[in-house]
């Protein structure tokens, strides 16, 4: 027991629900954030203005900017770890598309229990700061100034490299 008087499991679900109640929120910013651009974009259009070159990209059936259009990028390599099932490899994978300042993920490679992946991200990224929103498990970040980041993921049955 503890002192607030519930069990160490029940604490450490309620710490899961809690994750994931932050994932969604940021899933949820994310799409009122690409709204709102596209709200943005409509009022300079109709005001006359010339807008960004954002502004005048096509816009996906998400209603976001397709991320070709975007600013300068470079390549990031994540080494995510430990991944000892397929489906939390995919889990991270999905993560790492999905956030905003990766334009796409170049490469793909898969581990006895760990992946490496490329991304293409816009310079300027605060890209922990972004996954740490993103990804539903905690982790311990090591940058490095060679373009690469490692992630050790704290899963909640004790995991952790």
């Amino acid at each position: 027991m503890s002192a607030t008087g519930g069990s160490a499991e029940s604490r450490d679900e309620d710490i899961e629900a809690l994750r994931a109640s932050v994932a969604e929120v940021g899933r949820d910013l994310k799409l009122l954030s690409s709204h709102v651009a596209e709200l943005a974009a409509a009022a300079g259009r109709i005001a006359g203005e010339a807008g960004t070159p954002e502004d005048a990209a096509p816009a996906t059936r998400s209603g976001q900017t397709p991320r070709a259009s975007r600013s300068r990028a470079s390549n990031v390599t994540v080494t995510v770890r430990p991944l000892p099932e397929l489906a939390m490899a995919a889990m991270a994978e999905t993560s790492l598309r999905g956030l905003p300042g990766v334009n796409q993920v170049v490469s793909v490679e898969r581990f006895e229990d760990w992946a490496r992946f490329t991304l293409e991200v816009v310079d300027g990224t605060d890209l922990v700061s972004e996954i740490r929103v993103a990804l539903p498990v905690a982790f311990r970040a090591v940058e490095s100034d060679s373009g690469e980041l490692s992630l050790n993921l704290k899963w909640a049955w004790g995991t952790d490299q």
